[in-house]
């Protein structure tokens, strides 16, 4: 009897040491994002996962994936991939680079250098690597730094989007712990946007799982326009596309319908 009674109190501690719930039962919104991508088969994987769940996620991608013909051939089609099931894909600029510990012109350069290769395939959003020039700082180099960055960011017409909860899954010491920070920072900041990398064998191994706990403590996977509620999921034009619709639609009557009368607002923009 006395048998039966210990494994009953070992299964009910294994029970209540697995239970990532919220004090109360709360639940709450989540997104899933990825940086440093794409990184090939691992990047796939994420997307067959996220598939078999029925969760989108959004890539932060580093333009230096796609600096040589070789890289093209190999990533764009990741690219295509990610819109077609429905992922929304951000810049991570060119460089993962420090933008506040660079001149302004390199920083600015390591930006638009990005967005002119994700055309095509990027919504107006970016992710600074690091966070380095989103975040609040006293010491004034520092914050003219960061001010001049995310000046340069608003006037690309670029949206920043930061993390709420970080899930430090790049750090080797750390990864045993990851599923339990971040459950645990969700439940502290109420949800939010969780910050993962596709780089990483480990994260890619896990990734199921996590989404697994993540549905039984009751939280909702949302994409990240739930948060940006301003965005859309939509690719940056090419300059020279916008300018070919523009001039073949330029002797027709104002169009009527409402992605029209977007895009004719574009038009005028940029005459």
């Amino acid at each position: 009897m006395k048998y039966f009674g210990y494994l009953f109190l070992l299964s009910t501690t294994i029970a209540i040491a697995s239970d990532f719930s919220c004090p109360g039962g709360k639940t709450y919104p989540v997104s899933l994002t990825f940086d440093d991508g794409p990184a090939g088969a691992k990047t796939h994987k994420a997307m067959d996962i996220l598939k078999n769940n029925n969760v989108l996620g959004t890539f932060f991608v580093l333009g230096e994936n796609f600096d040589s013909e070789e890289k093209r051939r190999i990533n764009y089609p990741i690219l295509e991939r990610m819109k077609r099931e429905g992922h929304i894909v951000g810049s991570h600029t060119f460089n993962h680079i420090p933008h506040t510990a660079v001149s302004s012109e390199r920083a600015f350069s390591n930006i638009d250098r990005a967005t002119e290769l994700l055309k095509g395939y990027m919504s107006p959003i970016v992710r600074l690597p690091y966070g380095d020039g989103s975040f609040a700082t006293s010491k004034p180099e520092k914050k003219l730094a960061s001010e001049k960055v995310m000046n340069h960011i608003k006037e690309k017409g670029l949206t920043h989007v930061g993390w709420s909860i970080d899930t430090n899954d790049w750090d080797v010491k750390k990864r045993p712990f990851v599923l339990e920070s971040m459950m645990k920072q969700i439940c502290q900041q109420h949800g939010g946007v969780i910050l993962f990398h596709d780089i990483h064998q480990n994260t890619i191994d896990h990734l199921d799982g996590w989404i697994h706990e993540l549905k039984k403590a009751g939280h909702s996977i949302e994409p990240l326009t739930y948060f940006y509620k301003n965005l859309e999921n939509k690719s940056l034009l090419k300059k020279d596309e916008v300018h070919g619709y523009c001039q073949q639609n330029e002797d027709k009557p104002n169009a009527i319908d409402s992605l029209s009368k977007k895009i004719n607002e574009i038009c005028n923009k940029i005459k």
